[in-house]
């Protein structure tokens, strides 16, 4: 099935087992208004092969002085969502996540998980060098913002757009700075089987890998 987005599509380039990373150009708009039209798409991959996956996703960004914008178009044939609760394991089903982390010299990293259902799990992850991470899911990003939206022609999609704002990070970018980001989706099929992709595949079933984390460059 194709997708609806009129944006160009970037394909995924390299394998899960090459040392490259991709990179995304996110394109700067007014505070509140996220252009899909002109912002370009990055296709996620299996996080372990990085081979194409059986039902495809797209995931778009731009950035504006307050917010980072995501939207993420997925097929779907089947729903699993159980969860109704803020923080709730969300990665036990159905969602999509990003992970981003502000800078190279961040000390963390962010975690977002977007349910079919519009719920929300996030969480910040401590990566010291030389130590185990920690994670903090009692963190909040109390201004974040998301919508979930089905769409059942021409084909079955989810659409999931979130508001990230940069004063839940903790910074904000400049125009020409590079942070780390990644993106990812779990999604059960009809026949019961989990999948797992990636925009930068990792090699394996871990979504924790900051080191191949992509890089997303804000531009002026």
């Amino acid at each position: 099935m194709a997708m609806t987005s009129e944006a160009n599509t970037e394909a995924v380039s390299s394998k899960a087992t090459d040392s490259a990373v991709p990179s995304y150009i996110c394109r700067r708009v007014p505070d509140g208004e996220p252009d899909w039209k002109e912002a370009k798409a990055a296709v996620l991959a299996d996080v372990a092969t990085g081979e194409a996956p059986r039902y495809r996703t797209q995931v778009q960004a731009c950035w504006s002085d307050r917010s980072l914008y995501l939207r993420f178009e997925c097929e779907d044939e089947r729903i699993v969502s159980p969860y109704t609760k803020r923080d709730e394991p969300l990665f036990e089903a159905d969602v999509v996540e990003c992970f981003i982390r502000p800078g190279e010299d961040a000390e963390a990293y962010y975690e977002f998980n977007i349910s079919p259902h519009n719920i929300v799990f996030d969480s910040r992850i401590v990566c010291e060098p030389g130590k185990d991470k920690l994670f903090q899911p009692e963190w909040d990003a109390r201004l974040l913002r998301t919508t979930v939206t089905y769409v059942s022609e021409p084909q079955r999609l989810l659409v999931y757009e979130a508001a990230i704002a940069f004063a839940d990070l903790g910074r904000a970018p400049q125009p020409g700075d590079c942070w780390r980001i990644n993106w990812f989706r779990i999604d059960e099929g009809e026949d019961g089987k989990r999948t797992f992709d990636a925009w930068s595949p990792t090699g394996a079933v871990n979504f924790h890998v900051p080191e191949r984390f992509g890089h997303l460059m804000f531009e002026a």
